[in-house]
């Protein structure tokens, strides 16, 4: 199968699960949904790219799956998913500095990149001022804990060198799909005319996110 045909399938699957989205959990929607991302890990497996990126989006195929159903239990470890997915993205974009403290280290050395990191976390901050005292007690670190990943994520791929606005841009998007959809299960009322368009907006930062990154190495 030609990486043209792998990418058209991974939209296609991508942009029918918009159609799904609303619908009840099932097998088949989360199937879709989980489709989209398994493709754009096969794509970069087919294009020889760095193992991390293609075991990132792996991961983050089966982080997918388990958020396409409503349980905490689903939740937790679709966020366990994506938090090491996000660790292999730190690994990943860490690399063309020698590691994760040369990759901070050229950070605080450039005046843009340390604006940058240093508006991402304020953001982080009141994101997490925000949402915590709605967050049950038992999920509290384990958000925490995502959200320090997360933004670690963001500011190390401020430094990558190949393609470094497309991944910059989709690492952004994947931080802010993660944002609304943290104030879509935490904070926002269930009946609030919000959460669809919430819901909706989540899908499409998410997969634009990893689109972006998939097709930048």
């Amino acid at each position: 199968m030609s990486q043209l045909a792998v990418l058209m399938l991974s939209v296609a699957s991508a942009t029918t699960y918009l159609f799904q989205l609303r619908q009840p959990p099932s097998i088949s929607r989360a199937a879709t949904k989980t489709a989209s991302t398994t493709l754009l890990s096969f794509l970069t497996y087919i294009r020889h790219s760095p193992s991390p990126l293609t075991t990132a989006l792996a991961l983050g195929s089966l982080g997918d799956a388990f958020l396409a159903f409503d349980s905490d239990v689903a939740f937790l470890r679709g966020l366990a998913s994506f938090l090491v997915a996000h660790l292999l993205y730190i690994r990943l974009f860490a690399e063309q500095h020698g590691g994760l403290l040369s990759t901070l280290t050229v950070v605080s050395f450039d005046t843009t990149l340390t604006a940058a990191a240093g508006g991402l976390a304020s953001l982080v901050a009141i994101l997490l001022v925000v949402l915590l005292p709605g967050v049950a007690s038992d999920l509290r670190l384990p958000v925490l804990i995502y959200s320090l990943t997360i933004f670690t994520m963001g500011v190390v791929a401020t430094a990558v060198e190949i393609n470094r606005q497309q991944v910059l841009t989709g690492a952004l998007l994947f931080t802010a799909s993660d944002a609304i959809l943290a104030l879509d299960r935490f904070l926002v009322a269930p009946e609030s005319p919000l959460r669809s368009v919430m819901q909706y907006s989540v899908w499409t930062l998410y997969y634009s996110g990893q689109l972006l990154i998939a097709l930048g190495f």
